[in-house]
C-alpha cells in the first residue's frame, strides 16, 4: 500500500508540474499590425499627433498645434508580454514605446516606464510620480546607437514580471528591473518626438494576460 501511495503522490506531482509548466510557457496568438490597409488595427486610439497608414507603413508625427508628443496606445491588456516592430526615423528626435499602469495597480501618478529610442542612444527610463514634486524620472540601462538616414532598426522588448530586456538590431541590448513593473498594463504606448517616425510590423505577444478592472467614477458632491 505504502508503494502504491507514493507512485500515486509522484504521479500527482509530475502532473501539477506539467500543467504549471504548460500555462508559464504558453502564450496567445501574437497580435500583428502590418498597416497594409487605409486604417489603424482595432482598438489602436490616438491621443495626440498624427498616426496614419500611408504607402504599409504606420506615419507617426508630432503637431506643433499639440504642444504634446504625439501618442497613441494599442489598447491590450497585459502583465508580460513581447513587444516586436521595425521603426524608422525621418526627421523625429525620439521615439518612446512603453507602458501605464492600470488604474490602482500603484500608489503614483503617470507613466510607468518607457524605452526610449533616439537615432544615437537608447534607454529604459523609470518615469516619476506626476503627484509628488520631489519625484524624477530614473534612467536604469542605457546603450549606444548609430541609426543612420533611411535604415530601419528591429526593436524587440520583453516585459516579464519586475524585468524588462530590450534588444536593437544585432548589437544594442538593455535590461532593467523595478518591483512596479510587474503590474497590470492596460496598453502599449506609442509616443514621437518631434518630425517623422514610421513604423511596421509591430507585434504583441501576450504572455501573462491582465484583468483590467473597470474604473469607479466618483458621485458628484452637492455643495
Amino acid at each position: 500500500m505504502l508503494l502504491v501511495h507514493r507512485r500515486i503522490t509522484l504521479l500527482f506531482a509530475i502532473t501539477v508540474l506539467a500543467i504549471t509548466t504548460f500555462q508559464t510557457s504558453f502564450a496567445a496568438e501574437p497580435l500583428i499590425a502590418r498597416f497594409d490597409e487605409a486604417k489603424r488595427p482595432e482598438k489602436w486610439a490616438v491621443n495626440f499627433g498624427h498616426w496614419e497608414p500611408k504607402d504599409g507603413v504606420l506615419v507617426c508625427r508630432q503637431l506643433e498645434k499639440d504642444n504634446h508628443a504625439a501618442a497613441s496606445r494599442w489598447q491590450i491588456p497585459l502583465r508580460d508580454a513581447v513587444i516586436k516592430l521595425r521603426l524608422k526615423f525621418d526627421g523625429a528626435a525620439g521615439f518612446h514605446l512603453g507602458f501605464d499602469p492600470a488604474a490602482g495597480e500603484l500608489k503614483k501618478q503617470g507613466h510607468l516606464y518607457s524605452l526610449i529610442v533616439t537615432p544615437t542612444e537608447a534607454q529604459i527610463k523609470k518615469h516619476k510620480d506626476k503627484a509628488d514634486e520631489a519625484s524624477k524620472d530614473h534612467t536604469l540601462a542605457t546603450a549606444s546607437l548609430n541609426a543612420k538616414a533611411g535604415e530601419w532598426l528591429d526593436v524587440e522588448l520583453r516585459t516579464e514580471g519586475e524585468k524588462v530586456s530590450v534588444t536593437i538590431g544585432k548589437n544594442a541590448k538593455l535590461e532593467a528591473s523595478d518591483p512596479s513593473f510587474s503590474v497590470a498594463k492596460p496598453t502599449v504606448v506609442f509616443r514621437v518626438i518631434g518630425g517623422d517616425v514610421q513604423l511596421d510590423d509591430v507585434q504583441v505577444t501576450v504572455l501573462k494576460v491582465a484583468e483590467i478592472k473597470p474604473v469607479e467614477k466618483k458621485a458628484a458632491t452637492k455643495k
